[in-house]
């Protein structure tokens, strides 16, 4: 359960809305555990009350809060008061509701001030910042990749296709005079192969993949 933050006299409180529901309790067995035992609260110490301005400049701040609307005087509940809340509940839910209240709660703005506290707050810090910079190099390398994959053969990789091309040509056409439809046949099937207009389409990528394919195509 995530409460919001409430301070008052710079101490953190909680309304009775808000106590109730870390007890699991409805708020109305507060109020009454309240009045039954209102010589053991001290006020400043174990609440705070607000009345008259103090109550509509806290409801102004609030206004979603449904549960202040009709609230004539609001209790707020310092950490002494849960415990005597928690005390009078007298059950094992209410102590473990209350120590969860004092190291998730009460305590935690101090456990903020701390430098173990703000250690671990910078080396996120630094953990997000190498998230992000990670992030950004990985992005800068698939930009790269895919520049480096619209790269066409340079003229001496051409060289080495056309070689490729030649010595195919040579190996399955022994007669010069039919061998140029053999030629033509190689850089058709390199055309349909590889979805380019000329062999010289190919991508540097694919150089290897061409000269295999040549290598091993059969008409």
């Amino acid at each position: 359960m995530e409460l919001q933050a409430i301070e008052q006299s710079g101490k953190r409180v909680l309304t009775t809305s808000q106590l109730a529901e870390s007890f699991n309790v409805n708020p109305k067995i507060i109020n009454r555990n309240f009045q039954r035992n209102k010589v053991h609260y001290e006020q400043g110490k174990h609440f705070f009350a607000l009345t008259g301005e103090d109550l509509k400049g806290f409801k102004a701040e609030r206004q979603e809060d449904a549960s202040l609307k009709f609230v004539s005087v609001l209790y707020l509940w310092t950490e002494q008061g849960a415990w005597l809340h928690a005390k009078s509940l007298n059950n094992e839910k209410a102590r473990e509701a209350y120590s969860a209240l004092v190291d998730g709660y009460y305590n935690l703005a101090d456990k903020m001030k701390s430098p173990e506290f703000l250690i671990a707050i910078q080396d996120k810090k630094i953990l997000e910042m190498a998230e992000k910079i990670n992030k950004m190099e990985k992005g800068m390398m698939t930009i790269q990749t895919q520049m480096q994959n619209q790269i066409t053969l340079n003229s001496g990789e051409q060289r080495r296709l056309q070689k490729a091309v030649g010595e195919r040509a040579f190996a399955l056409e022994k007669d010069s005079a039919k061998r140029g439809q053999v030629f033509r046949s190689i850089y058709s099937a390199i055309k349909k192969q590889f979805a380019v207009k000329s062999y010289r389409d190919v991508k540097q990528y694919q150089l290897q993949k061409a000269i295999r394919f040549v290598e091993k195509w059969n008409g």
